[in-house]
């Protein structure tokens, strides 16, 4: 009896042992989104617009050795009242961590490259993550730098796709501190049509067919659709405004 009992102990102590080890593995291993492909099967980035460069230290971008003068986002912010510039600026320790590591973590999945860690983020990510729309998407473009040179603007459009459906897509990340901020937001109209248009000049091959504004919010992810066209319209007529007011200021 004591030897069955003894043998029984060392059996239980091995399993236990055994897992352990299994349990160990599998929270070491990487997580495996379904709606993923292999990397290679989801790659088709456009080739990189040759003498166009970021500057992370001066947060400037260079085309051809000269400095580009302004960006899409203070095209569209030039004219903002004082009072939201005054908010934004008073919440940047709130919504500029949240935002760098959510685009982070994005740029990361669609590149096929290993998943971050978003730390308290983790209540935007994982729904953001598992949107509908990356599900066997083809990426074309992460991060994407573009310019207009006549202009003297330039900016990077956080993703385009092709969806399994074949459809183009340009989209933006905005991501939102509450539940009823990420239901209230307004599509980044303005802003993609910047980007529709540096696109449309730098790679004429590309025809996108939807603008997306994807807004990331605690336990939810909004795609909001746009027509190009009026994305395209409503850029042209901010930059029409930005840059009549440039010329009475004597810029």
């Amino acid at each position: 009896m004591d030897e069955s009992i003894s043998t029984l102990a060392a059996f239980s102590s091995w399993l236990m042992n055994v897992l352990r080890w299994l349990h160990y593995d599998a929270m070491m291993a990487p997580t495996v989104n379904p709606f993923r492909m292999p990397p290679e099967a989801l790659l088709q980035l456009l080739d990189p617009i040759e003498g166009l460069e970021f500057h992370e230290e001066q947060h400037r971008y260079s085309y051809n050795g000269k400095w580009i003068n302004t960006s899409p986002t203070t095209v569209l912010s030039y004219d903002m009242e004082p009072y939201a510039k005054k908010k934004i600026e008073e919440t940047k320790h709130i919504w500029y961590p949240r935002g760098s590591c959510l685009h982070l973590c994005l740029e990361h999945y669609l590149l096929g490259s290993a998943e971050l860690n978003p730390g308290e983020y983790a209540e935007w990510w994982n729904p953001l993550r598992d949107c509908w729309l990356w599900k066997d998407a083809i990426v074309m473009g992460v991060e994407l730098r573009l310019v207009d040179p006549k202009a003297s603007i330039a900016g990077s459009t956080d993703f385009l796709i092709r969806t399994a459906k074949g459809s183009v897509v340009l989209g933006d990340l905005k991501t939102c501190e509450t539940e009823r901020a990420t239901k209230n937001r307004k599509p980044a109209d303005e802003q993609l049509g910047a980007y529709l248009k540096m696109l449309n000049a730098n790679y004429p091959q590309v025809h996108v067919d939807r603008c997306v504004t994807v807004v990331a919010g605690p336990g939810l992810c909004r795609v909001i659709p746009s027509e190009p066209d009026d994305c395209y319209a409503k850029w042209e007529t901010a930059l029409e405004r930005y840059q009549a007011n440039q010329d009475l200021l004597g810029f």
